[in-house]
């Protein structure tokens, strides 16, 4: 895999952070509204929320097929699973993608507090 792989998968992790900043955020003000017990807002974020977690559902369909394309896939697993990085490029993607991921582990609890203030115990994590 060239340095240019490995820096275009790095932009698209990029891409996908930048989402995810989004999606926390909104997720914030939501539950702020929640707080606030203001329906109207409340509301209008939760269709708010709807257009970054689109976009990255899209994103990660590249993501996947820029991933199925790379020649030396067995290198970038290893990377993934904990393996050091050997180059640069490398190390920029894992980085990018530890952010990204750690991001979405923050979003993921926020979103299951605000799923069960919701829905109570029609919540989807209570299936």
């Amino acid at each position: 895999m060239t340095g240019n792989d490995w820096m275009e998968l790095t932009v698209l992790e990029r891409r996908k952070y930048n989402y995810l900043v989004e999606v926390m955020d909104v997720s914030r003000q939501l539950g702020e509204a929640l707080d606030r017990n203001d329906q109207v807002s409340v509301k209008l974020l939760v269709a708010m929320r709807q257009e970054p977690i689109l976009h990255l559902k899209e994103l990660q369909t590249i993501i996947a097929d820029r991933r199925s394309k790379i020649e030396d896939d067995s290198r970038l697993q290893a990377l993934l699973d904990g393996a050091p990085p050997q180059i640069r490029e490398e190390a920029a993607y894992i980085d990018q993608v530890g952010i990204a991921r750690r991001l979405l582990e923050q979003i993921l609890v926020l979103d299951r507090r605000l799923n069960t203030r919701l829905a109570g115990k029609d919540s989807y994590y209570n299936r």
